[in-house]
């Protein structure tokens, strides 16, 4: 794809955003609705408070509560906390009085709230099925089976593109001074191919050798009640969410076919 193919869709993305972004007051709080959605397929809203001259971006405590409808209690059990940290590491977010939240200025409020944006969706994505009490981590996964295989990476850095910062799950150095880039999709959905496709297309300019991986995680972990017990089975990714990420990446990997791949950690090892 060259480079005007990939301005213009990125320019179609920006407008279609722009055009699904409103505004409106709610109390004291100024609301932005975007057209992401949460795992009830309503809209992710993105609340402003300004108190003593601190403006401060937060979701209002609907994420927590959108997993607590799923039956997710994160604070009965530490693991879940610890997910919950992963999840949004590298956002720039905190997590505070059941809330995300992070603090802005005027000139970093589009940084910001795209940052708390992907943290939402990060969240969002911890709900795997629809079976209540179902929760993991991918990224976890992902990150012990680099350990595991002595991968040598580093997780959870933020890189600048055309338009905004893009936080980037692992980078894998490469020789030449080159970087393998992935990004993982915990929930498989049309919404995260689109987010991942516009992150490599902003990023094209910035890392124009780099190499764009994504992992797709096509295994459903279902948590049992006691919180000991984890079971796995595969689960069907909708062709369309593969095509859209083909447009974009240099190579896909569904992670039961990477898993059953006796040579993947050597392959994601090396240089391409």
């Amino acid at each position: 794809m060259n480079t005007q193919a990939i301005q213009d869709i990125s320019s179609e993305y920006l407008h279609w955003l722009k055009s699904n972004l409103i505004f409106f007051e709610r109390g004291t709080s100024q609301v932005l609705s975007t057209p992401f959605l949460d795992p009830f397929n309503d809209g992710i809203e993105i609340l402003l408070d300004t108190t003593g001259g601190e403006m401060m971006l937060h979701d209002g405590g609907k994420t927590l509560n959108t997993l607590l409808d799923m039956g997710i209690h994160i604070e009965k059990s530490e693991r879940r906390q610890a997910i919950i940290q992963n999840a949004i590491a590298g956002c720039g977010v905190r997590m505070n009085s059941g809330r995300l939240e992070t603090v802005v200025t005027h000139s970093n409020r589009a940084q910001r709230m795209h940052f708390l944006t992907t943290a939402i969706l990060r969240l969002n994505d911890l709900w795997m099925t629809a079976t209540p009490r179902t929760v993991t981590d991918f990224f976890e996964i992902v990150k012990e089976y680099f350990d595991d295989h002595d991968i040598l990476y580093t997780a959870n850095k933020s890189i600048t593109g055309r338009t905004v910062e893009h936080p980037i799950d692992f980078i894998i150095p490469l020789p030449k001074g080159r970087d393998r880039l992935i990004k993982l999709i915990s929930r498989p959905s049309l919404q995260a191919a689109k987010i991942t496709s516009f992150t490599w297309i902003d990023l094209k300019d910035a890392q124009p050798d780099a190499e764009r991986v994504v992992f797709v995680n096509d295994i459903a972990a279902e948590e049992s009640v006691s919180d000991d017990e984890i079971t796995k089975k595969p689960k069907t990714v909708n062709d369309n969410v593969i095509s859209i990420l083909k447009g974009y990446s240099d190579k896909i990997y569904p992670w039961s076919v990477a898993m059953n791949e006796p040579n993947f950690s050597q392959k994601i090892r090396l240089s391409r």
